[in-house]
């Protein structure tokens, strides 16, 4: 037995210490998050190159706002049909001059929202009306801050709406047998459900979008409201709802988004990526910023609000004003785009309630007078003051409630018929060029290859490669190729890419496989993996949140990506004179299988493929109320032209072979190899 076959067999592993196989030499753990906001950076300058050219006449201008628009419009696609409201009142309380009950209603038929509704006593009506969809707080419309601005609105002459998004307060969407929340809400969840409706076309931000029009039925139908004036505020993820809402439906005539808009350059170069409910993806390949989605409101008047110490940038909220001002100049309203801010950290304080307010009954009642919270306005503090459903839960006090994946369950089943006709009608080509379309994919140019660093050990040589992958802004993946010695003119060879990197202990063992066999080995750190990998920031049981979000936001994915990556290796390969060309495999371990499957069909340059406990079918995500790490593996409305099992049919050339498959959760099936 050759030393090398014998050493290993007593290891069981690669021979050799972590740092000899170390490629690159600089910190890397933050390489990754830099290429991409680089990415990113050229996409914002191209952006601003744009809204400069169209800032040169109004009539350019509203061209460019009837585009943005209709991005949204197409991104946002068919929503359901309206069907009734079914609003039902309690509690109601009389506050003096103004009353607040409870109220539940039906945004769609057994999917119900919870909220308080505030109805002045005194003037006439009908009476303006403000809807507030909360931010991200635990306890929803009980918030503090949300009652007393609902309240000031009373006050002030306004019927105001607070509402409960989904995954907050009575809207729990992940209930175990007794009732209780399973997993976090807000934020945590938000993303988490946000996975299964990106695969069916949809997100988090379009369900809440979805709930707050009809929220804007709810009072545009009540009898006493004037529903030719109806305004929108909302603080944080309230905010987000609130911009979104304003550039989507043009019955609202007047908005104050509070401690949002702070622009997505300043966000991702500062806190980083947000969870699914604050984007749509695509939107910095649309050259759409934060305050394009007010500016497509326009003419209606936008007062932003922001705290100076807040963990969005004050500077982002400034710069996303200023923007937003010269486009109203161009339009020769600039009076109707204002920006207050006051001093202290995150939050919907009383100097903003009151600018909200203020903002509203200027543009609503005529009246621009200050306004003054009064010191006694006061919230109610218990729980079962603000309690809408018998239970506490939409979940269960209501049979046959549908939680936001039961609904998307149904949109699975839509898009198992719209995928089965679009392939019945389509060539593989045709169904590859969708693909293409999908996940943003592009060719890799060719790569430049370096030798930084050879190891020798008993039977082989081991080069330390770098592969660039971009010129121009330096990002390069590091490589290992075994190379066993011998004669041999032609060798089989192996590309090894895994979750666990490089020279993880899963894929030391595949390596060592391959080596027994004498075929040439390429293990590389694919796009965050290995020496890439960037933890640092771990979120929505995700371990890759914060770098997965980032190619959301250019158009493509994580996964499109590592798809390039590999094809880019393979080039590489085939190029060495040493290498069979007729005979090149790729190895995938971990939750790089679904760019391992998608690279064997567009690549069309693999002998065989093997996946080693991969996601086998995205229905499983799309129908689970939970999952783990599959942001990255996600493209946005897939479902409707292919699965993952599709991509072995235009494998055609391609022998795949599934061992372990896993579930949305990462558990595997127990199922026999495919």
């Amino acid at each position: 037995m050759p030393l090398f076959v014998m050493l290993f067999s007593l290891s069981g592993y690669v021979i050799g210490q972590p740092d000899q196989f170390k490629v690159l030499g600089e910190k890397s753990d933050t390489f990754q998050n830099t290429w991409f906001l680089n990415r990113l950076q050229r996409q914002f300058d191209r952006r601003r190159y744009d809204l400069e050219k169209s800032l040169v006449s109004a009539e350019k201008l509203l061209q460019r706002r009837d585009q943005i628009r209709k991005w949204l419009e197409d991104k946002v696609g068919s929503l359901p049909s309206k069907t009734p409201l079914n609003p039902v009142f309690s509690g109601k309380r009389d506050m003096g001059t103004y009353t607040t009950e409870k109220v539940v209603f039906e945004s769609r038929p057994n999917h119900h929202i919870t909220g308080l509704f505030y109805l002045p006593k005194t003037g006439k009506a009908p009476f303006p009306a403000v809807y507030i969809p909360c931010g991200h707080t635990k306890e929803g419309k009980a918030n503090a801050e949300y009652q007393k601005v609902a309240r000031l609105f009373a006050l002030n002459g306004f019927a105001a709406l607070q509402a409960d998004p989904i995954c907050q307060s009575e809207r729990l969407q992940y209930l175990d047998k007794s009732g209780n929340a399973i997993t976090r809400e807000g934020t945590y969840l938000h993303e988490i459900i946000g996975h299964a409706l990106l695969l069916t076309g949809s997100n988090t931000l379009v369900e809440e979008l979805q709930d707050n029009i009809r929220c804007i039925d709810f009072l545009e139908q009540y009898p006493s409201v004037d529903k030719t004036k109806l305004a929108v505020a909302g603080h944080s993820g309230g905010g987000t709802q609130t911009t979104y809402l304003t550039a989507f439906d043009r019955r609202i005539k007047v908005a104050t988004p509070v401690c949002y808009i702070a622009t997505s350059e300043e966000k991702f170069k500062t806190i980083g990526s947000q969870d699914g409910c604050q984007q749509m993806w695509g939107e910095g390949k649309a050259g759409i910023e934060e305050q394009d989605f007010l500016f497509m409101a326009a003419p209606v008047p936008i007062r932003i609000l922001a705290t100076e110490q807040d963990f969005f940038s004050i500077d982002g909220a400034k710069k996303g004003y200023e923007e937003l001002k010269r486009m109203y100049t161009v339009l020769k309203v600039p009076e109707k785009a204002d920006m207050v801010s006051c001093p202290g950290e995150h939050g919907w304080h009383k100097p903003l309630r009151e600018a909200s307010v203020q903002w509203c009954k200027k543009w609503l009642l005529n009246d621009a007078n200050p306004v003054a919270e009064p010191e006694d306005i006061g919230f109610f503090e218990e729980k079962s003051q603000v309690t809408v459903c018998q239970t506490g839960q939409v979940m269960t006090s209501f049979a046959g409630e549908l939680s936001v994946i039961d609904l998307n369950r149904e949109k699975v089943k839509e898009c198992d018929v719209n995928r089965l006709k679009f392939q019945q009608t389509h060539s593989s080509a045709e169904i590859l060029s969708k693909i293409k379309e999908l996940t943003g994919f592009s060719k890799p140019a060719n790569c430049r290859v370096v030798v930084v660093g050879s190891v020798h050990e008993d039977g082989r040589r081991v080069d330390k490669l770098l592969i660039v992958r971009d010129e121009s802004l330096g990002f390069k993946l590091p490589a290992l190729l075994y190379i066993p010695d011998g004669n041999a003119k032609k060798r089989e060879a192996t590309i090894i890419v895994s979750q666990y990197g490089k020279t993880g202990e899963q894929t030391k063992e595949e390596i060592r496989k391959e080596l027994m066999q004498n075929h040439i080995v390429l293990s590389v750190d694919i796009s965050n993996t290995g020496e890439l990998a960037d933890r640092r920031r771990i979120d929505a049981n995700n371990c890759e949140f914060w770098i997965a979000k980032l190619p959301l936001y250019e158009g493509k994915t994580l996964m499109t990506y590592r798809v390039e990556d590999i094809l880019a290796a393979a080039k590489h390969l085939q190029n060495l004179k040493i290498v069979n060309n007729q005979d090149i495999g790729l190895i995938s371990i971990g939750y790089t299988g679904p760019a391992a499957l998608h690279t064997a069909a567009l690549g069309q340059c693999f002998n065989h493929v093997k996946l080693i406990g991969s996601l086998d079918s995205w229905r499983d995500v799309a129908n689970a109320y939970h999952s783990k790490n599959q942001l990255a593996n996600i493209v946005p409305g897939a479902l409707n032209y292919y699965d993952l099992p599709d991509l072995v049919k235009l494998a055609s050339k391609t022998q795949v072979e599934i061992i372990s498959p896993v579930d949305a959760e990462g558990k595997h099936k127990n199922l026999k190899n495919q």
